[in-house]
């Protein structure tokens, strides 16, 4: 889906004095990539554009508190040109909007998960997305590549990074032949690969390693679902002293189980929700984006998840959610 041009996109950019830069909360790697690439981009275009960044963020990954301004204090009323990447849904960003979207400037989405259908923009609004994609930044890739932009070292690593960890290191089946010819021309930018395994994946330590395998080990089956999932509460991660971020991958790993169509795993988060994460795989078929589209999330057929309100109450070996909407039965 796609209302906007790069030529449309550039006028718009080089017209606007104030220019914000924003993400999901707690931005994954391919969101941070995409937020810094296209920083370094409209630099080179000559503008100064603010980033702001929710919730928590990799320690490994490329970003700095001093160039970015909090979200409390964000006021998107007094921006010309606003940039939504790696999501479609402005309040999923952590920065209050108005209730009327019409009275913003210019707001341009670029976005490579699943669009829900009930969700409308007003015509300041101008999306490109692509749900084929396999990262945000492939798209964005592909948009400055539209516009014969140079890309320089510094955008080429983080394009690669968003590319590299929502292939889950090109293991995932998004990683197309079109995908790696686009990865081959960013590594001849000069990009140091191994810095980019380390910031996405790399740099746990055993206490961080430990709680993986504990929470292997009490992953369930579910047999009659056929389906594989743990969870993680925020009495646990206070405990080990471990952050929800360092956590992430788990549940790719629980998707190699053999027997199970798809994987799940839940974490609590320290204002009562739960997230939910989803992986399946092309081998086994199983559609995760409508199991999370019934708990409200969204994302894509292999890779999607949600969040609800509510706590995780463990009862022996089985779990049930308490004072939420999802699995009102125990598991």
């Amino acid at each position: 889906m796609s209302n906007f041009t790069f030529s449309f996109f550039e006028e718009q950019v080089l017209r606007a004095k104030k220019i914000l830069i924003l993400t999901h909360i707690d931005p994954d790697g391919d969101a941070l990539g995409a937020v810094l690439a296209m920083k370094n981009f409209l630099v080179e275009m000559g503008c100064s554009p603010d980033i702001s960044f929710s919730g928590k963020i990799n320690k490994g990954l490329p970003v700095s508190e001093e160039e970015t301004i909090s979200p409390n204090i964000v006021d998107p009323k007094i921006y010309d040109l606003i940039l939504l990447l790696d999501t479609n849904n402005p309040q999923r960003t952590g920065v209050v909007f108005p209730e009327n979207l019409a009275d913003l400037g210019q707001v341009f989405i670029v976005d490579h998960h699943i669009k829900k259908e009930d969700r409308k923009y007003p015509p300041n609004f101008h999306l490109l997305i692509n749900h084929e994609a396999a990262a945000t930044c492939e798209i964005i890739y592909d948009l400055f590549r539209e516009g014969r932009k140079e890309i320089t070292n510094i955008a080429a690593s983080y394009l690669l990074l968003g590319i590299y960890t929502d292939t889950g290191g090109f293991f995932h089946s998004n990683t197309t032949p079109e995908l790696l010819i686009k990865v081959k021309e960013l590594l001849q930018k000069g990009v140091l690969f191994k810095n980019i395994i380390q910031g996405a994946f790399y740099g746990k330590n055993v206490n961080v390693l430990n709680f993986w395998g504990e929470k292997i080990r009490k992953a369930q089956f579910h047999p009659r679902l056929k389906f594989i999932f743990s969870w993680l509460n925020q009495k646990e991660l206070n405990k080990k002293k471990i952050s929800t971020e360092e956590i992430g991958g788990l549940v790719n790993l629980l998707n190699m189980c053999q027997e199970a169509k798809f994987s799940m795993f839940l974490s609590e988060t320290e204002d009562n929700k739960i997230k939910g994460s989803l992986r399946s795989s092309e081998k086994k078929n199983s559609n995760v984006n409508i199991v999370s589209r019934f708990f409200g999330g969204g994302g894509h057929r292999l890779a999607a998840g949600f969040e609800v309100p509510g706590k995780i109450v463990e009862n022996h070996k089985n779990i049930k959610i308490k004072q939420g909407k999802l699995f009102e039965n125990t598991f």
